[in-house]
């Protein structure tokens, strides 16, 4: 069940949502995946990159960096500059295990990283740490594109930011319901309005919400912030992918 005041928009709706003439070519495989073996790279990258092609933001937040390959659907989608923010230690549970490992195909790539920066790799590295944060975009020398910030999202100054500074914005950083709330509040004024602001790790499929404390943690936040929602238009999860869309009115 979805939270007020969250509606469901078929993926196929998505160019009509933002006012576009452009159909999106949505990968018929992502269609028919189940949920549970869902991965960003494949199933949501679609999505984000037409969603940045189509409002073409100039300035783009981002709450959670991890290895960049957000952070490049953005630059490669557009003229955007990004604003990403991620603790420089990485995101740990409560009770002290990282929470982003690596994928078996990603060792290669992180072996050659750790090499370049001039660190030994554990065998089971964390990802999102200092030696790992925006390795995607580094090794792809797009980092003169990107401001990177270290630090916990709560404790980000935004006082220096003017009211609607930013176009758009991805909340994908820690999973806990206060962090994803201060997330969004600390967003909602820096984006101007008309602009978007996106959450991940959004899926009501009963199936990942038995498996997965990511979309549960989001899933809570979302359900707590009626009155912060009432600041958008539009609110949509979109199916099917991890995605809640929203247009700030």
């Amino acid at each position: 069940m979805l939270p007020p005041p969250v509606t469901v928009l078929p993926v196929d709706e998505l160019p009509a949502f933002l006012g576009a003439d452009t159909p999106i070519d949505y990968p018929e495989a992502s269609r028919q995946k189940a949920y549970v073996d869902w991965r960003m790279e494949d199933d949501d990258s679609p999505i984000f990159r037409y969603v940045y092609r189509t409002v073409a933001p100039r300035r783009h937040l981002e709450f959670g960096t991890w290895k960049g390959e957000g952070t490049c659907y953005v630059l490669d989608s557009c003229e955007a500059t990004v604003w990403t923010l991620n603790p420089p230690l990485g995101e740990k549970t409560k009770e002290g295990t990282k929470v982003y490992g690596a994928y078996r195909d990603e060792l290669p790539e992180l072996r050659e990283w750790a090499e370049r920066v001039g660190v030994v790799m554990a065998k089971d590295p964390q990802t999102d740490n200092l030696t790992f944060i925006g390795r995607k975009y580094l090794l792809r020398g797009l980092g003169n594109r990107v401001c990177q910030i270290y630090c916990d999202s709560r404790e980000w100054d935004t006082s220096n930011y003017p009211d609607g500074f930013f176009d758009t914005c991805l909340i994908d950083g820690g999973h806990e319901p206060e962090v994803v709330m201060n997330d969004t509040r600390k967003a909602l004024p820096l984006v101007r309005s008309g602009g978007i602001v996106m959450w991940h790790d959004f899926c009501p499929d009963e199936a990942v919400l038995g498996r997965q404390a990511t979309a549960q943690g989001v899933m809570a936040a979302v359900g707590q912030m009626t009155a912060e929602l009432g600041a958008f238009s539009r609110v949509c999860w979109i199916e099917p992918s991890f995605i809640l869309i929203g247009i700030k009115g």
